[in-house]
């Protein structure tokens, strides 16, 4: 039981270590699609990074409810795909306009992104 807890506290901590670092890539996110200029290429790896950080934390969350004898269902599929179209229509434009893709392909997941923030900020309060 005692190694059971203790992988579920690390676990924890990797978990909230993950949803702080993205919390920090979305707020750069949100800055650039309201209007802040960031150079294409920085925000393309903001992006990049902001889709590796949420897979990661979504294997996290899996490895954290199967500690506690639980099933977790993750449902932001559509963000992972719109995210890599996005990224695919950025790195295959001859003129990219990064802000347009990156926006569009955020405003077409369902849940919204800010759905999923939302959800990672209550589970990380929750820890």
């Amino acid at each position: 039981m005692r190694m059971k807890d203790e992988s579920e506290t690390q676990t924890r901590k990797v978990l909230t270590a993950e949803i702080e670092a993205l919390e920090v890539r979305y707020e750069t996110l949100r800055e650039y699609l309201a209007g802040r200029q960031i150079d294409d290429s920085e925000i393309v790896g903001v992006l990049r990074a902001y889709k590796d950080n949420l897979s990661t934390i979504s294997a996290h969350i899996l490895t954290f409810y199967q500690l506690k004898g639980q099933r977790a269902k993750i449902t932001w599929d559509a963000l992972f795909t719109n995210i890599d179209t996005a990224l695919e229509t950025i790195r295959n434009s001859a003129h990219p306009k990064p802000r347009a893709a990156i926006e569009m392909a955020l405003n077409m997941s369902e849940p919204k992104i800010e759905e999923v923030m939302a959800y990672l900020t209550k589970l990380k309060q929750s820890l």
